[in-house]
């Protein structure tokens, strides 16, 4: 590729070297979904279809598909999809949603760091919520290299840890420690999760793409997903009001990706590729 590979020792790696091949995303459903949550994660949805920009005929490869939600959304335009899960717990899943929608979608079971497609195949390479999974994610973004077009794009979309909520969030509890209350059980949000390899923010993520790729455009999705009572506070709103105020934090974080709950990337091949 031309490149220096990341070193990214040094990002909170959770230790888990192997892939976990029943992985399962029904356990990360919580019981109560607040209003920021589920904001967040269907705006990281809309926001990472709009950067794909999905046009009929094109061939794009989606890592880490999971359920195939986007890959089927993404085959309504009329792209042809290819999902990429290793997983077969989550293919089993994505199938079922498949045949639901009637959707013309192909799954492959695989790993980012090993994609099983012709150098130069692809048109456009989707990663979302998936790259801070795979054990070694620089391999990964030089695979998603190696498979795109000359023109290609990719767009990459993941949380960020360095989140002005979950920055907000640590200060909290350490006053909460100072002052000499009890800390609270469980993990908190911006504690790297057991299925997470990586810690993933805004400086992180430009430094590992811009090995292989040049970066287009970046933009943030939702603001303080993670602040402490956030989300309680918002449900005592009606629904539309709790709405309003956090689609006036979005546009705000579209233009501080370096604060936002999620960050999204859209990425071309650089110009030295190969050499």
């Amino acid at each position: 590729m031309g490149s220096k590979r990341l070193n990214v020792k040094d990002r909170g790696h959770s230790g888990r070297s192997r892939f976990d091949l029943e992985w399962d995303d029904e356990r990360l459903f919580p019981e109560v979904v607040y209003p920021d949550a589920d904001f967040l994660f269907r705006r990281m949805n809309e926001a990472t279809l709009e950067s794909v920009g999905a046009m009929q005929g094109e061939m794009i490869l989606d890592i880490g598909c999971g359920r195939g939600i986007d890959g089927v959304e993404l085959a309504k335009k009329g792209a042809v999809i290819v999902g990429l899960e290793p997983s077969m717990v989550m293919i089993s899943h994505a199938m079922n949603h498949i045949s639901e929608n009637g959707a013309n979608m192909s799954l492959i079971r695989g790993i980012g760091e090993n994609l099983p497609f012709r150098a130069q195949s692809a048109d456009k390479v989707v990663c979302k919520g998936a790259l801070d999974h795979f054990p070694e994610p620089a391999v990964v973004i030089e695979q998603i290299t190696m498979v795109l077009k000359p023109e290609g794009k990719a767009i990459i979309a993941i949380a960020n840890f360095d989140s002005l909520g979950f920055r907000l969030g640590r200060v909290v509890w350490r006053l909460r420690k100072m002052l000499g209350f009890k800390p609270p059980a469980g993990r908190m949000p911006w504690e790297i999760p057991e299925d997470h390899t990586y810690r993933f923010d805004y400086s992180f993520l430009k430094r590992l793409v811009g090995n292989c790729l040049e970066v287009e455009q970046i933009s943030g999705v939702s603001l303080l997903f993670g602040l402490p009572w956030w989300g309680m506070f918002l449900a005592k709103f009606p629904r539309n009001m709790s709405l309003a105020i956090l689609n006036s934090l979005d546009k705000v974080a579209r233009h501080l990706p370096s604060l936002s709950d999620v960050i999204v990337l859209r990425c071309r091949p650089s110009n030295d590729r190969g050499r």
